[in-house]
């Protein structure tokens, strides 16, 4: 299939914000998004709401009955964002981001989170999706292992139970430049060969791949010696690694970044003794491919260019954006970033020579 639109549901804005998710949903239908990845904090918020035990939950929707089960309250909470999403012609993409799984030292806290795994693999299936996403874990170095063998044992256990469903559950591991052991997408990809299952593949996100070979949020310059040089390796083995494989990428995020207020180093503002600087920066100074304008400076259109061009990648494209504005409680704030989200498509199907084989969205919609 082409390329199609999608956008998380918090990147429209969160709810805490007081944006609720019909508000980011009407926004985004009216944008062309086409799906749309459900966010846990959007769930369990509809799920808190007093009203939602008492939504009625249809018997086609199935609920199995074995194993660890979402409470009452979580299935009609995916039951009704299920239907929100049909009444507007979005499709739901995946469930995420499910984290802090793989590797962990403390055995009963791993066998804790696949008991959680279990429920969002039902509430999966009740929202008609998939997939779920698998951001690699930041947890601190003394609670992860470095092995990745015993890494991949736990993401095989993970896929194995996905298998089991039907239809199957597809998970996508998603390498973050903030991570602690799969912080590039060469681990992701030495990781997913091991696990070796035809559920389990990559997301590819463009903001994670420049966030540690191009970019350093510790310094003034915001970047890192010889940085482009760096992203031109990364992006040559990329084409040799998955060339042949380009359908284990089950989806691909775009996004940007500016430069920090200032260097996050202890004593700055932004500094924080808990998060990796990397990790206070993806979550607070991100942008919309193509938004220079308002300081998007990583090498994401040579990403790009290798994803779409030279790899062939064909399928979801999300935009993923996590910034102060999300949390800014202006109510025209999910019709402002679902715009600037849209008008990113544009640039980037004219930067990608898509035009005029499927425009991405229809005419007058920016």
């Amino acid at each position: 299939m082409p390329c199609k639109l999608a956008i998380p549901t918090m990147s429209l804005g969160h709810y805490s914000a007081g944006h609720s998710l019909e508000t980011r949903l009407n926004a985004a239908q009216s944008y062309g998004y086409q799906g749309v990845e459900v966010c846990w904090e959007d769930l369990e918020a509809i799920a808190s709401q007093n009203n939602c035990d008492d939504l009625s939950i249809p018997t086609s929707i199935p609920v199995p009955p074995i194993g660890p089960f979402p409470s009452r309250s979580q299935i009609a909470a995916a039951f009704k964002i299920r239907s929100m999403c049909q009444e507007r012609g979005i499709e739901i993409v995946c469930l995420q981001p499910f984290m802090q799984y793989e590797g962990l030292l403390n055995r009963l806290e791993h066998e804790s989170r696949f008991s959680e795994l279990l429920v969002w693999i039902k509430l999966a299936h009740i929202l008609g999706t998939d997939m779920i996403m698998m951001p690699s874990s930041s947890l601190p170095d003394d609670q992860v292992t470095a092995d990745l063998d015993s890494i991949a044992e736990d993401f095989q256990k993970a896929a194995d139970a996905g298998r089991r469903e039907q239809p199957p559950i597809r998970f996508a591991c998603e390498s973050r430049c903030s991570a602690t052991r799969i912080d590039r997408w060469e681990f992701c990809w030495d990781v997913i060969r091991k696990v070796d299952r035809p559920n389990f593949g990559m997301c590819l996100d463009t903001f994670h791949m420049a966030g540690l070979v191009f970019a350093d949020p510790v310094v003034p310059s915001g970047r890192v010696p010889d940085g482009e040089k760096a992203v031109k390796m990364s992006m040559q083995r990329l084409v040799k690694q998955l060339k042949a494989h380009r359908d284990k990428v089950f989806i691909v995020q775009m996004g940007d970044a500016r430069l920090p207020d200032e260097p996050i180093v202890p004593g700055s503002p932004d500094y924080d003794t808990k998060q990796r600087p990397r990790m206070v920066w993806s979550r607070k100074y991100r942008l919309f491919y193509g938004e220079e304008a308002r300081g998007a400076y990583l090498p994401i259109r040579e990403i790009a260019q290798t994803i779409f061009n030279d790899i062939g990648f064909e399928g979801w494209v999300s935009l993923e954006l996590f910034n102060s504005r999300m949390d800014c409680r202006d109510p025209k704030v999910p019709l402002e970033l679902a715009r600037r989200g849209a008008i990113s498509w544009r640039k980037l199907a004219n930067d990608m020579g898509w035009w005029p084989i499927f425009p991405p969205l229809s005419t007058g919609t920016v």
